[in-house]
């Protein structure tokens, strides 16, 4: 078996949808490790929505519970732009397992996220000029992989030696981050794996670890899936591809709703937020179709971006109880993990890759509604534009 750990939701999500992609079973717990066995185990948390010191303590604590099972095999899932305290949640991992040896490699050539001489590029542009540089919690100041790690982890990094560049063989210890931009050289940095390292990185290398280790063999037909056009779709993320999709929503006719005014305030009565629901359902009952977002200008009071969180997901509470919602389509991580902790969903059921990082779920707390999640970065396949015709 293969414990996968991840520091946000979506990301968990997609390993689970390189698992369905080969027909493994897989189960999904939040915060826990499920009780249910399978072939992958993936624990999501939201340690990057935490601060350094907690993210570390989030880690230790798992890696008690994952290592009273000698026979896992134990991958961490970082950011394939190494957003997160990445050092930090390795070190607190090493120290659980006593080794002193990783492999890292946050890349995925298909979709241009690449590594050369140990620089981060996008589609051939460095991070640093990409819509990375904006991200509001891990803004990418810099392109080299190493600056990026260390100014993210000041505080709890343990590894002292890092190697990136052009590797083909490991001694020693201390952190690797082979070159990559090509499949093949994916495929490289997951052969160099041994007994005595962790491997961490994207989706794309977890898929090839797999097919090195010899648990994934050949790609499984996916179901067709018929798209409820009674969806409400939470977009949560401030990237651009966010929200441009939001946009083409409002064109087709799908209602947007960012939040009120009185709901980007500090402080905010619990009758302001209850009202503002009960306007969202009365728009529902009429379209059966709703995109909601907090606001396109940055809200700058303290602790801002968990606070919008938290009434976004108090308004999504109310929505799921008395609208009868056939799909919940839910965008960045740190969203989703804040509604589905309201919601007390804690155990998911992948069910279907819809398109890579784009994952339908089911709960047994709502067995009428499918959950289908993703990073904001990441496209909606166009069968959810034309779910709304």
């Amino acid at each position: 078996m293969i414990t996968v750990i991840a520091d946000d939701i979506t990301g968990a999500a997609e390993i689970a949808g390189v698992c369905l992609r080969y027909g493994l079973r897989v189960s999904f717990g939040i915060d826990s490790v499920p009780e249910v066995k399978a072939n992958v185990c993936i624990i999501a948390t939201d340690s990057r929505s935490a601060t350094e010191t907690k993210a570390y303590a989030i880690y230790q604590d798992i890696m008690k519970v994952v290592l009273t099972d000698p026979d896992s095999v134990v991958f961490k899932k970082c950011d394939s732009a190494l957003r997160g305290y990445v050092l930090t949640e390795l070190s607190a991992m090493l120290e659980a397992m006593k080794l002193k040896r990783v492999i890292l490699q946050p890349s995925n050539p298909s979709v241009g996220r690449c590594i050369r001489k140990g620089v981060y590029y996008i589609e051939n542009v460095k991070i640093k000029n990409t819509a990375f540089a904006h991200d509001p919690d891990f803004p990418a100041f810099g392109s080299e992989v190493q600056q990026l790690l260390l100014k993210r982890s000041p505080t709890h990094n343990q590894i002292t030696d890092i190697h990136t560049g052009n590797i083909h063989t490991i001694t020693g210890e201390g952190l690797f981050i082979p070159d990559c931009s090509t499949v093949e050289e994916l495929t490289s940095s997951s052969e160099l794996s041994g007994n005595e390292s962790l491997l961490c990185g994207s989706a794309a290398f977890f898929e090839q670890v797999l097919l090195q280790k010899g648990i994934a063999t050949m790609l499984k037909d996916q179901p067709e899936t018929c798209i409820s056009s009674d969806f409400l779709l939470i977009s949560g993320s401030t990237h651009s591809t966010s929200r441009d999709f939001a946009n083409q929503m409002l064109s087709s006719e799908c209602p947007v709703m960012a939040f009120p005014l009185a709901m980007l305030q500090q402080k905010v009565e619990n009758t302001v937020i209850n009202d503002w629901a009960n306007e969202l359902k009365a728009i529902w009952s009429k379209k059966h179709k709703l995109t909601l977002t907090i606001s396109e200008n940055n809200i700058s009071f303290p602790d801002s971006s968990s606070v919008l969180k938290q009434r976004m997901s108090m308004v999504v509470r109310s929505l799921v109880e008395h609208c009868d919602i056939k799909e919940l389509l839910i965008e960045g991580g740190a969203t989703a993990y804040s509604i589905l902790n309201i919601l007390k969903c804690k155990t998911l059921i992948p069910v279907q890759e819809l398109s890579p990082g784009v994952i339908r779920m089911e709960n047994h707390l709502f067995p009428a509604m499918h959950l289908t999640i993703k990073p904001g970065s990441y496209h909606w396949p166009e069968k959810f534009l034309t779910a709304t015709d």
